[in-house]
């Protein structure tokens, strides 16, 4: 009887969706992204906002899809404008829109608004999710 009862649960709520908040969407998100860059000199993302201040983490994002596009060994830090450069154009390049500026990323600093590197690395979710 007990077993009756449990599929009976189970096929009932299987059938509801479910549901995602927006700390877990985030999360997963990080978890994606920590994924795909782990093993990449010079980047550490840890979050949507410092961690990519210094264009390293766009970098290694787009190189990890698109590894002959440049030689990340090249790239410093200290370079931040050429770093989101670089990778702001390789990304278009491989179908990434572009929503983010490198004016408006230098000028951000040490602290880019956390929701528009949110946004723009969602767009790499979605074009790369079913590539390893």
């Amino acid at each position: 009887m007990a077993l009756i009862i449990e599929l009976r649960w189970l096929e009932v709520n299987a059938a509801v969706p479910r549901v995602l908040n927006p700390n877990s969407i985030k999360d997963a998100l990080l978890r994606w992204v920590q994924n795909r860059v782990a093993g990449y000199p010079n980047v550490n993302v840890t979050n949507f906002s410092s961690s990519w201040a210094d264009g390293m983490a766009f970098c290694a994002l787009i190189h990890r899809f698109a590894p002959h596009a440049f030689d990340f060994e090249k790239l410093n830090p200290v370079n931040r404008r050429q770093n989101f450069e670089l990778a702001f154009n390789v990304s278009e390049q491989n179908g990434i829109f572009p929503l983010l500026e490198v004016d408006d990323m230098i000028m951000m600093g040490d602290r880019p608004d956390w929701k528009c590197v949110f946004t723009y690395v969602q767009s790499f979710y979605k074009q790369f999710r079913d590539r390893p």
